[in-house]
């Protein structure tokens, strides 16, 4: 993955971002039936907690402030830790308490040694548009060395391809076709939840000889517990559907903005009187009237829908044969 202001990441790392980015958190806790984390997660088990492409860090912050998940012990280094590519939109660290903290790393890179096997949970949210298809299994084994044995992984996306519109109408089409042609132009998947469910469960796991795994009894590394499609369409929470307009007209504004800043970017390198200059002119116009359109806030926009993929999975737990196995895989049972 690249930085902010490179090819691959879609989105800008300012100020107005970071609002956009904290409504969004804020959204997508009311489509996630207002948790922080799956039920299915133990919540009074997690003594350490990774947030992966952290962004402004608000999910981490959040839950190291939920009285449900235990409190660190005196002198103990950071059990909540949220990583990035850049710090740029990291909450000041004056501002922090004394078990969090935010540090600066690529997870298409090996994470240092130093976090490998340390978190109870590890959370990754919305990288669909920062993560190239090439390496989004070398992502999700990175992602996956951070967790302890027995840890948890709870991963959410949602993509311009899951949005849809009923009635169908042209600014939802043109806006959905545009999204996804830029995401393929970066090297981004157009959708990224069935190539990662895929990718989380073709991991292998290391069970020595005279061990088990009762996780799954088998030999993957991680275990499927949750997957769900969560739709705005009749989602049960009031605020899902209020919000909805706002949450993708304000998406819809930005990723736009990328292929548009992008594609403007190709003309000025073109001959204005070249056959392609003509062709981006004309793209440009049209992406910006499709913009246009989405910022008007026409009832249109209302008509839209999406869904989000919830997926939780739990690392393998090699367990000597000899050894009691019902404890381990089902904690605080």
């Amino acid at each position: 993955m690249t930085s902010g202001t490179g090819e691959t990441y879609m989105l800008p790392r300012d100020t107005q971002e970071s609002q956009r980015l904290d409504a969004q958190h804020e959204y997508f806790r009311q489509i996630s039936y207002g948790h922080l984390i799956h039920p299915s997660i133990p919540a009074r088990q997690l003594h350490a907690v990774a947030d992966v492409a952290t962004g402004t860090g608000v999910w981490l912050r959040q839950l190291a402030d939920d009285p449900t998940v235990p409190r660190p012990v005196q002198g103990q280094e950071s059990s909540f830790v949220g990583f990035d590519i850049s710090r740029q939109q990291f909450p000041a660290a004056e501002s922090l308490p004394p078990h969090v903290k935010f540090v600066v790393h690529d997870m298409v890179e090996a994470f240092p040694a130093e976090y490998h096997q340390r978190f109870d949970l590890v959370n990754v949210r919305l990288v669909s548009y920062a993560i190239k298809g090439s390496d989004l299994d070398r992502v999700v084994r990175n992602i996956t060395q951070l967790l302890k044995p027995g840890g948890y992984l709870q991963w959410q996306e949602a993509d311009a391809s899951d949005s849809w519109a009923h009635p169908e109408t042209q600014t939802a089409t043109s806006c959905i076709n545009y999204v996804v042609a830029e995401k393929v132009d970066r090297g981004l998947l157009p959708g990224i939840a069935g190539p990662l469910v895929k990718s989380i469960l073709s991991l292998p796991a290391t069970i020595p000889e005279g061990y088990q795994n009762p996780i799954s009894w088998s030999k993957d590394l991680m275990r499927l517990i949750h997957l769900e499609t969560v739709s705005t369409l009749d989602h049960p929470f009031p605020a899902v559907g209020a919000g909805k307009k706002m949450a993708i007209m304000s998406s819809a504004n930005v990723l736009l903005m990328a292929r548009i800043s992008r594609k403007s970017g190709e003309l000025d390198g073109e001959s204005s009187a070249s056959r392609m200059a003509e062709k981006l002119r004309e793209e440009i116009k049209s992406m910006n009237e499709t913009l246009e359109a989405i910022q008007r806030g026409s009832d249109m926009v209302s008509s839209w829908d999406f869904d989000v993929t919830w997926i939780v999975a739990r690392k393998a737990i090699p367990v000597e044969v000899k050894n009691g196995w019902m404890s381990v895989k089902k904690p605080g049972a």
